[in-house]
């Protein structure tokens, strides 16, 4: 009962990584969504939804095809002349929470502005396409959905009355942060400056790093031992497997297949039970971590502490069973069941970003057992056999090539971080220029300074959406003094 009544508290969140064992592919499910959004400070009658006739293709004038996509206005603050803020939309679903409360949504009540978030291409509701084919899916990449934003903000300002030299405020988390970044990067003249949480710009196939700075974090906030825990847990595991002994494995983690021989699916059991923790981290309350490591030593022996968690977040039984995910994901139809914007994403990685959270680093401690040939294999079995290594690898390198990694060209770019978050790694933490600052909040997570500004909030956290602002209004020639960061 005392356990019970210390978990009780944290049940949402464990309810949550449920979610993340159960569909197992974690690095393209449950790691990848919208921020979780504000409470609204004001009725979402205020918010309307809108759809724009986009092309098809923005870069073969030969194809007259055309879409619609969506996207949420709130016009309750703006007056004629105001600035335009636009949370750009990612690879999810958009919904009206960013559009009626959150820090966007507190400069846009103090300097009059208009509140759109659109929605990317492929997601939610803006269906360019019949189905999700692999042929379709060319029309899915970056480059389309910043061509279609372009658009969006020509369109708009001639639409709204008293726009036409608004300026432009674009604000982006995690994916779409990089996209806010990559769009003042390569449409300077539309958008006045561009706020970019957690941005990933450097595309990379075997994402090491990730699982390090899991680890880390582990460490920093729960503390030596709890890394330690997990770390033998995971020998022990795989211990198990060398041995051939997947009664006990099966047992100890309660999995559906109980004879975990096949090389593929086991690769698959140890991404899913290192994502789970991934996913602790990434989005990562005060208070989150330390759960989850209370719940891990609660338990004298290494591996039945670690099975104790994932019996916690589990509803039944464990499936991780490679070709059973491939057939689910290489379903096309928009209404699939293997989760709105799941097939899209993993597509994405595979043409254009990689970012395969992999067990390549012996800098963390979940293993050896989920190389980055997983995410390889994936891409060829669910897309097309054109997806080799090389192939996947050349996209990424292309991808760097156009984009300039961690060098982009910018300026009126406010890059930040959480410490805690693993995505961190592929992003700028030091200043690109003296226009373009970068800054890494203390003991934050992924996305987590987008909130409005709240009692809870650490100094630093204070202080980096305080100069959020005074970044905005400089950019929008707005006077406006530049507060102390630490």
């Amino acid at each position: 009962m005392q356990f019970l009544r210390q978990i009780l508290p944290f049940l949402p969140l464990l309810l949550g990584l449920s979610e993340v064992l159960c569909d197992s592919w974690t690095d393209f499910t449950s790691l990848r969504r919208e921020p979780p959004p504000p409470a609204p400070q004001t009725s979402r009658k205020s918010v309307i939804e809108g759809w724009i006739e986009q092309k098809l293709d923005h870069f073969n004038d030969s194809n007259n095809a055309t879409y619609k996509m969506r996207f949420l206005a709130n016009n309750q603050f703006y007056k004629p002349g105001g600035p335009i803020f636009i949370f750009v939309g990612g690879e999810w679903s958009i919904s009206p929470g960013w559009v009626s409360g959150g820090h966007m949504y507190d400069m846009a009540k103090e300097l009059n502005g208009y509140l759109f978030y659109t929605e990317h291409r492929f997601y939610g509701q803006s269906h360019p396409t019949s189905d999700l084919s692999f042929e379709n899916l060319q029309y899915l990449n970056v480059n389309q959905a910043l061509a279609d934003l372009a658009h969006f903000i020509r369109v708009k300002k001639q639409e709204i009355p008293g726009a036409s030299s608004s300026g432009v405020i674009l604000v982006g988390a995690s994916y779409s942060a990089t996209m806010v970044t990559w769009f003042r990067q390569k449409y300077p003249e539309l958008a006045n400056g561009a706020w970019s949480s957690s941005a990933p710009l450097l595309a990379k196939t075997d994402f090491v790093e990730y699982y390090e700075t899991v680890g880390e974090s582990i460490k920093f906030v729960g503390g030596e031992n709890c890394y330690n825990r997990i770390e033998k847990a995971f020998a022990e595991m795989e211990r198990l497997v060398e041995i051939g002994d997947f009664e006990t494995l099966s047992e100890k983690l309660n999995l559906c297949n109980k004879n975990q021989r096949n090389q593929l699916d086991l690769w698959y059991l140890f991404k899913s039970l290192s994502g789970s923790l991934a996913g602790t981290v990434q989005y990562h309350k005060e208070g989150t971590i330390e759960r989850t490591c209370e719940i891990i030593m609660d338990d004298e022996n290494d591996i039945d502490g670690f099975a104790k968690y994932v019996k916690s977040v589990m509803n039944g039984c464990l499936t991780t069973n490679f070709n059973t995910f491939v057939e689910r994901y290489r379903n096309t139809s928009w209404d699939s069941e293997v989760g709105e914007g799941n097939r899209q994403w993993l597509f994405q990685t595979c043409n254009e970003f990689g970012w395969y959270q992999t067990s390549g680093s012996a800098n963390q401690p979940f293993g050896s057992n989920f190389p980055v040939e997983l995410s390889y294999q994936a891409c060829q079995s669910i897309f097309s056999e054109s997806f080799t290594k090389e192939t996947i690898d050349n996209n990424v390198n292309t991808t760097n090539l156009h984009h300039n990694g961690m060098k982009p060209n910018i300026t009126n770019v406010y890059s930040t971080h959480g410490h805690l978050d693993p995505w961190k790694r592929m992003g700028v933490q030091t200043d690109v220029n003296a226009e373009s600052p970068a800054f890494v909040i203390p003991l934050a997570s992924h996305c987590a300074d987008l909130h409005s500004v709240s009692k809870d909030d650490s100094t630093e956290m204070l202080e980096t959406k305080k100069r959020t602002t005074t970044l905005v209004k400089q950019w929008l020639d707005i006077n406006s003094t530049l507060p102390k960061i630490f």
